[in-house]
């Protein structure tokens, strides 16, 4: 079946922030070969709606923040197509569908909005599910007892590893 995106011009990698997971970063890391710095960051939690389970706090800033890409345009974007989608953030693998199985295609064009009803999406809603909740207890984890915005990154990985290594997730 043909590729939707290849009708598109990018609009939700460049629209969008894109938040992720701590395994999300961890797969991109692995697919690009680069450390996090230099495309994930924590980004201030000022979006209109986001899930507050994945809010990050820190005892040295007022601010809660999210985990995402350095976007706008998404760091992994080359001529409107993404260098890492085997590797993306589970979001992104399963845009436009949402977790509940509903389309948001609002940036994507007829054709290609046609070829997902058909098709749907790249992975399965359990898949993402049970990495948000293992995420969602590591986040938990860190605001039980906030430390510095530069300690966060580190943390997250850490534990993202120490829950692959278990075969949680």
């Amino acid at each position: 079946m043909a590729n939707p995106c290849r009708f598109c011009d990018a609009n939700c990698c460049k629209s969008y922030m894109i938040t992720a997971t701590a395994f999300d970063i961890l797969r991109a890391m692995e697919r690009a070969g680069r450390p996090a710095d230099g495309f994930a960051m924590l980004h201030q939690a000022r979006l209109l709606a986001f899930d507050p389970d994945t809010t990050l706090d820190m005892e040295d800033d007022s601010w809660t923040y999210l985990l995402g890409f350095k976007s706008h345009p998404c760091a992994f974007l080359d001529k409107n197509r993404c260098t890492i989608h085997a590797s993306a953030p589970l979001s992104c693998r399963r845009y436009p569908f949402q977790l509940d199985g509903k389309m948001n295609a609002r940036f994507c064009p007829l054709p290609s909005q046609l070829i997902f009803r058909i098709r749907g999406a790249d992975i399965k809603a359990d898949m993402m599910k049970r990495e948000l909740e293992a995420h969602k207890r590591i986040v938990k984890e860190w605001n039980a007892a906030p430390g510095r915005k530069a300690d966060c990154m580190d943390f997250l990985l850490r534990r993202a590893r120490e829950i692959i290594a278990s075969g949680i997730v």
